[in-house]
């Protein structure tokens, strides 16, 4: 019973199983009870027609007191198995003959009747002589044979048996089958994690194959501009040697050329830095002090459409470099800028985390104590496609002349080189929560 407790989720062939396993055992028994009293009606029908027979014949012995020819009578029944005794009684009630098998039978008998007893049934009949009533005639037959009812009660039983086995062998069976089933989930479930595990981990080795292909390009070319810059800005410096005191709108244009290529070199940096092949020079920094030494200049950078708020909560340092940090900062302000043409709200953030999980769409995560740089605008947002591709180098959804598609790309580079991780939230028409994870130094309280 409790085997089959514990089977969920029969199928329809099985409960139709079931059903005809009960139905069977249901009309077995039936059967067998129908039988009996079959056999019952019969036997007594039969024993009546012996009991009249013995009466006909024994009439005329009664009404002339021939007790030998009555007994002779009685004796010629001893060969029916069934009947356990036999008895002719005269009209005032007196045996007159009779025999008995293991059993006694009534001593005085006037009345004809049927009476049934504990494995026998007595069946009294009037024997009559022109008319005239003789005397009563008694049989005594045993209501079913031994072998019979042992026949029947074993093939009752064996019917039972029958029934409980199928009931179980179809128990064991859905059991083995439900294990059986649960086992092919759970396998399946395993290659489908192992087959996800794959995806990441091949779309890992492209994107690693892709930022490394772009890293070497860039950082080529940013080493050969920087060269090309130093060039001019030496030859710069040789012109205004040569310059006359007199002539100051030459060396004013000479300045600005030399301020101009000053930012290039710096950008030309950043490059490096995101090709790797820019050395970086980490030190112990509070993004908290960070972020506010540098209010008043990204409030100079996102313009007067944009309220800045600031949320400095965070109280942890961690090891990165300054300026690129710096540079990072002023780069997500600006694209939030660029997100918010109409104005908004760009809100800077830091906030001490532990983490025991990683983050959404985050790989080769560490859990533990992080330093964490959140910037969330109220602006236009990113659709899902343009979201997963952000940080991809060269992707740009500006106009043309208005972004190199590279931001994001070295923010990513930095944060990553510096042992971090950059979280990108976005919802269309809502904003977007760009959240820098970067590992707590542990030389700190």
């Amino acid at each position: 019973m409790m085997l089959l407790q514990k089977n969920k989720g029969w199928t329809p062939s099985v409960i139709g199983a079931l059903v005809a396993a009960a139905v069977l055992l249901a009309a077995g028994v039936l059967m067998a009870v129908y039988q009996e009293q079959l056999y019952s009606s019969q036997q007594i029908k039969s024993v009546r027609e012996q009991a009249q027979v013995l009466a006909a014949s024994a009439s005329a012995a009664i009404l002339f007191e021939d007790r030998a020819a009555a007994q002779e009578y009685v004796d010629a029944l001893r060969v029916n198995p069934e009947l356990q005794g036999a008895a002719i009684y005269a009209a005032d009630g007196r045996l007159m003959a009779g025999f008995a098998r293991g059993t006694r039978l009534p001593g005085h008998k006037t009345t004809a009747e049927t009476k049934t007893g504990d494995g026998y049934i007595d069946i009294a009949v009037p024997a009559s002589q022109n008319g005239a009533r003789a005397g009563t005639v008694l049989l005594r037959a045993v209501t079913e044979a031994p072998e019979r009812r042992n026949a029947r009660y074993f093939g009752l039983i064996l019917l039972v048996t029958m029934g409980a086995l199928v009931i179980a062998v179809l128990s064991f069976a859905q059991a083995q089958l439900s294990r059986r089933a649960q086992q092919l989930v759970e396998v399946n479930s395993r290659l489908h994690q192992e087959m996800e595990e794959r995806r990441k981990t091949e779309e890992a080795l492209r994107q690693s194959h892709k930022m490394e292909a772009i890293g070497q390009l860039s950082g080529g070319i940013a080493h050969d501009f920087n060269n090309l810059i130093m060039i001019v800005k030496g030859n710069l410096r040789l012109l205004t040697r040569k310059l006359s005191p007199e002539t100051e709108s030459g060396a004013g244009y000479i300045a600005a050329a030399d301020e101009a290529l000053d930012r290039a070199a710096h950008l030309t940096q950043r490059i490096l830095a995101f090709s790797r092949r820019q050395p970086l020079t980490p030190q112990r920094v509070n993004l908290s002090t960070l972020a506010q030494g540098l209010a008043e200049l990204i409030r100079h950078s996102v313009g007067e459409k944009v309220t800045i708020s600031l949320m400095l909560q965070g109280s942890w340092s961690t090891l990165c470099d300054v300026n690129q940090m710096e540079n990072v900062i002023l780069n997500l302000a600006i694209n939030a800028r660029d997100a918010m043409p109409n104005g908004g709200e760009l809100i800077v953030e830091t906030r001490d985390m532990t983490l025991s999980a990683p983050p959404p769409d985050v790989e080769n995560f560490t859990p533990g104590d992080y330093a964490a740089l959140i910037m969330r605008d109220t602006g236009t947002g990113m659709p899902e496609e343009v979201r997963r591709r952000a940080v991809d180098p060269f992707f740009t959804t500006k106009p043309l002349g208005k972004g190199t598609g590279l931001g994001l790309s070295m923010t990513f580079g930095f944060v990553r080189q510096s042992g971090g991780h950059l979280l990108i939230e976005s919802v269309p028409g809502k904003g977007t929560t760009m959240t820098i994870l970067m590992p707590r130094d542990k030389g700190t309280s």
